[in-house]
């Protein structure tokens, strides 16, 4: 059955309402990941570093994807802040300061996101 340009377009929506939500649930969990290797990294545990920053890669390209494009800014200050460290050297207490607080911002726009999906 030929679909209307109308019906299209719904599907494609509705299509993309269901991915941002499926995003917005992995994401959760993510961040709950990347803080918890974020306490590591202030532990000590300099490989930490390089889990905080592929998370926060996946969450700038996929949220930019779906249209999230504060999400997705956050997700790139914090892939940003954590790259700007050798591979393998722990951040300094400003450094961890700046990247703790970035965490915070994006998990307060994903419970605004959450809450408006």
């Amino acid at each position: 059955m030929n679909q209307t340009p109308e019906e299209r377009v719904a599907a494609a929506r509705a299509r993309m309402a269901e991915l941002r939500e499926k995003f917005i649930d992995r994401t959760q969990g993510e961040v709950r990941t990347m803080r918890e290797s974020f306490a590591a990294l202030g532990a000590g545990d300099s490989a930490e570093l390089g889990t905080i920053v592929h998370l926060a890669h996946r969450m700038t390209g996929t949220g930019a994807t779906l249209g999230l494009e504060v999400l997705s800014d956050r997700a790139q200050e914090i892939e940003k802040l954590g790259e700007a460290h050798a591979p393998g050297s722990l951040p300094d207490a400003a450094s961890l300061s700046r990247l703790g607080a970035a965490i915070d911002a994006l998990a307060a726009e994903l419970e605004r996101t959450r809450r408006g999906a």
